[in-house]
């Protein structure tokens, strides 16, 4: 009797305390819990009860000590009581919402849904343990859970988490069946090979010894109908491929669930149905998914379309015989009303194309295609209609010499005389714009490489007089571009034909004058687009690697600084681009001038960067500033300088290494590089394979006088003194220390008062009296001459009113700006310029 009111008191204290804050309190009474139901035989209330309470806990527990306490006493209530266990926490976690048929997932109910999927795994090992026992009702509702769980993962959660409940089914899978099926992964899709020994190899070991997961296929095809449970099939072929036993009832699973559903499926479900489809035949596409993929097409074309789509990318079929059949059906949304379903379809054909080994059969979807752009189908009036088929639009044009170019990548041994031609007459035609003529140099510089390269010469005087023209218009950041693109064309081709070097004369004086800097012009680098910095990328690498000797002393800065603004492009694949290239060229026999080159690039940009807050770059709807368009982020400023770093990284110059470390020391030390990475020159000496307490042994009177003789000492220096007297204090610091107390005994600095002393530690351009900012502000704040604003309140009460806006603005910290007078002004710039020789002299006297 008394155990039994010891248990019933636990319960309670459980009940009151489950949802505590307090993680300490839950692993006591979770503790208490486990202890007091081991081996109690508890009515089934009581179960179901404690259930209910569990699965509180689900969006409220985050951390690991809390939920291993929990699985603790859920295991303890598992095997104290098996069945009544397993129903009620089924039955529970269904009415909990999380793994609802209906409602969508999101990223809160993605992290409760992993832990609940864990909570089913137990389960599946203390309860059905074996064969025999897996089996009724609780069996199915269990399974049916688990793929509602695991559904949930996969469309609220970051990928961390879905290869969380990855590895917890596999773990089950493996756990329950003591022979221990082995995990085929399956290589990357369609267009990957599986190796055909081990396939055979594992199935003789599955056919002899089969598990539970050929029992998850069974439940789960004997279920009610739910498209859900897809994302749960296509794990379970992943694991097993006993999917070619069971392939015709997952093919009919599919078609019916997924591919005619009545709604649209969720793109994360889609992506896991593909195992489903890696088996299927060319009987079974033809008569099966074949009719199905058509009536789906003219019944729900924008629920289907994605569906399609991933289902063409899925199959590992040779689709050339189908192809007709399937891009009709397709085709004929391409010049729908949706821009949705119009993109759909692209992507569709896109698939469908790569799964077609036929030319003749590219060539007739090509075909059928120009037929709907000529009307065939209806005249196509919207311009994305145009840009999903074809059209002479300037945008439309551009995406499609784009196209164009992807193709033109192919020619190895002749560009076809019919598209030479074409390039010449496409420059001189009236719809031939800015943006259109880019295209067609990007097409060109696709087309001549290699062993075509020299079919190129024929178009030297287009190209020549588009660098003329960009030349001529160096302000025309569109010119310009189609400039870049035109000189790196001309450089390919004056490697390959020397004799057309005399044609050149005057090409080569505008693309190396470093006055004019047609192409590495401020304007030009910030306003450029990303295919336009890669191609300044391309010609600054064709003009180091094959053309240095043009460039002597001072020409080769501009390109330099080229090399250092797509290095800093905002656009990550730009950046990453360009580190390949820059490393490449690094590990060239003169990469240490590149290096020392970049570096001086970086001190120019470093020279005026500030960190500054999220909220003056980006609005509260996300959306970039106009300041923060062209900011550079200290994240960007030190992948430069690792970069930068690699020069050293090759052997034989050790010299050359250790002056470059020199060099980076006061840059890496910068407050722009320092606000984001503490100790990062160290970092960068180890990169170089470098010491840095025997570098600072070796160097240390370099070092000192690099910041030491500095006047005034800046940020960067303060920095590097710091980071020095941490590395090496036992040398470091009594030289610190000896220098800071001679520029103490400056006499000078006696007569320093406290006011200038104020004005020194006041920012250069910032004000330190602001006396006069002050007047100013009290002078708008005067109120005796006010227009009323509006009749129904009183004076006072508008007088009030902007008391109280004033204060509002004050705890926001909204700071508005003084309107000063002109008078006003001459004093404020007077003041400033007082201030600033105040600071000069104490900087002459320290």
């Amino acid at each position: 009797m008394a155990a039994d009111t010891q248990v019933s008191e636990t319960l309670k204290r459980f009940a009151v305390k489950v949802t505590t804050s307090s993680v300490k309190e839950r692993r006591e009474i979770l503790n208490e819990l486990g202890k007091c139901i081991a081996g109690k035989d508890l009515p089934e209330a009581a179960v179901k009860g404690l259930c209910k309470l569990f699965c509180l806990t689900l969006h409220r527990y985050r951390d690991a000590a809390s939920h291993r306490a929990l699985q603790s006493a859920l295991q303890q209530l598992a095997e104290s009581q098996p069945e009544a266990t397993a129903k009620n926490l089924l039955q529970s976690l269904q009415s909990s919402g999380i793994s609802s048929k209906a409602g969508g997932p999101s990223k809160s109910s993605g992290s409760a849904a992993l832990l609940a999927l864990s909570w089913t795994c137990l389960l599946v090992r203390i309860v059905f343990p074996t064969h025999d026992k897996r089996q009724g009702e609780t069996w199915e509702k269990l399974v049916e859970v688990q793929c509602l769980l695991f559904l949930e993962v996969l469309g609220g959660s970051r990928k961390p988490v879905v290869d969380g409940a990855v590895k917890k089914l596999n773990r089950m899978w493996k756990e329950v069946e003591v022979q221990c099926l082995l995990f085929l992964e399956v290589l990357g899709g369609s267009r990957k090979p599986v190796v055909d020994g081990a396939v055979k190899k594992l199935n003789r070991m599955w056919k002899e010894n089969p598990g539970l997961a050929d029992q998850y296929l069974s439940v789960i095809l004997g279920l009610e109908a739910n498209q859900g449970y897809a994302a749960m099939l296509g794990l379970l072929v992943q694991f097993c491929t006993s999917q070619k036993e069971l392939g015709s009832a997952l093919l009919d699973f599919y078609m019916k669930n997924i591919l005619m559903s009545k709604t649209k499926p969720p793109k994360h479900l889609l992506s896991n149905c593909a195992p489903l489809l890696r088996y299927v035949s060319h009987s079974e596409f033809k008569d099966l998914v074949l009719p199905a993929l058509q009536k789906s097409l003219l019944r729900s074309p924008e629920n289907a379309m994605e569906t399609i789509s991933c289902l063409l990318a899925s199959v590992t079929l040779d689709l050339s015989q189908y192809s007709l059949d399937i891009v009709k059906g397709l085709a004929s949304q391409l010049k729908s009303n949706s821009s949705q379903l119009m993109d759909e379809a692209v992507v569709a054909l896109k698939n469908l194309a790569r799964q077609c080994s036929d030319p003749s059969t590219v060539e007739s979807l090509a075909k059928h295609l120009f037929a709907i752009l000529g009307g065939a189908e209806g005249k196509l009036t919207v311009v994305a209609q145009k840009i999903s088929v074809l059209s002479v639009h300037e945008g439309t044009l551009v995406h499609a010499i784009s196209v164009l170019a992807l193709w033109c990548n192919r020619f190895t041994t002749e560009v076809p005389k019919k598209l030479l031609e074409w390039f010449k007459k496409a420059f001189s035609l009236k719809t031939c714009t800015s943006a259109v003529r880019h295209a067609y140099l990007q097409c060109m510089l696709a087309s001549f490489k290699g062993n075509v390269l020299l079919q190129g010469v024929e178009l030297l005087p287009v190209l020549i007089q588009t660098v003329e023209k960009a030349a001529a218009q160096g302000t025309q950041v569109p010119l310009v571009t189609e400039g870049v693109a035109a000189t790196l064309l001309i450089c390919r081709l004056s490697v390959a034909d020397v004799q057309i070097e005399n044609k050149l004369i005057s090409s080569w004086q505008l693309i190396l004058d470093d006055k004019k800097q047609v192409f590495t012009s401020e304007k030009f680098l910030q306003s450029a687009s990303e295919e336009a910095m890669c191609t300044v990328l391309q010609l600054t690498e064709r003009l180091l690697l094959d053309h240095e000797h043009r460039l002597p002393g001072v020409k080769v800065q501009q390109y330099h600084k080229a090399l250092a603004a797509v290095l800093l492009s905002r656009s990550w694949c730009v950046r990453r681009l360009a580190q390949q290239t820059v490393r490449k060229l690094l590990a060239l026999p003169r990469g240490f001038r590149l290096a020392y080159g970049l570096l001086e690039e970086l001190k120019v940009v470093l020279a005026s960067h500030k960190v500054l807050p999220a909220e003056v770059l980006v609005t509260e709807s996300g959306a970039l500033t106009e300041q923060g368009k062209t900011y550079i982020p200290p994240r960007v400023l030190r992948e430069m300088l690792c970069v930068i770093s690699c020069v050293a990284g090759m052997e034989g110059e050790p010299e050359e290494k250790e002056n470059l470390a020199l060099e980076m020391l006061l840059v890496s030390n910068h407050p722009s590089l320092v606000s984001g990475q503490l100790g990062l020159w160290p970092a960068l000496l180890l990169k170089m394979k470098l010491d840095p307490v025997e570098f600072i042994t070796k160097y240390l009177e370099k070092i000192l006088d690099r910041i030491i003789t500095q006047n005034p000492m800046n940020q960067s220096s303060l920095n590097a003194m710091g980071m020095l007297s941490t590395l090496s204090p036992g040398r470091v610091l009594p030289r610190a220390i000896s220098a800071v107390s001679a520029s103490l005994e400056n006499p000078a600095l006696c007569q320093v008062t406290h006011e200038e002393f104020a004005i020194m530690k006041t920012p250069e351009g910032e004000l330190y009296d602001k006396s006069i900012l002050h007047s100013a502000q009290q002078d708008s704040l005067k109120k005796a001459n006010m227009k009323r604003e509006n009749k129904a309140y009183s004076f006072k009460e508008q007088i009030i009113e902007l008391e109280l806006k004033e204060e509002i603005k004050k705890k926001k910290g909204i700071k508005e700006e003084v309107q000063l007078t002109t008078k006003q002004k001459e004093m404020l710039n007077a003041q400033l310029e007082k201030e600033s020789q105040t600071r000069k002299q104490l900087r002459e006297a320290s």
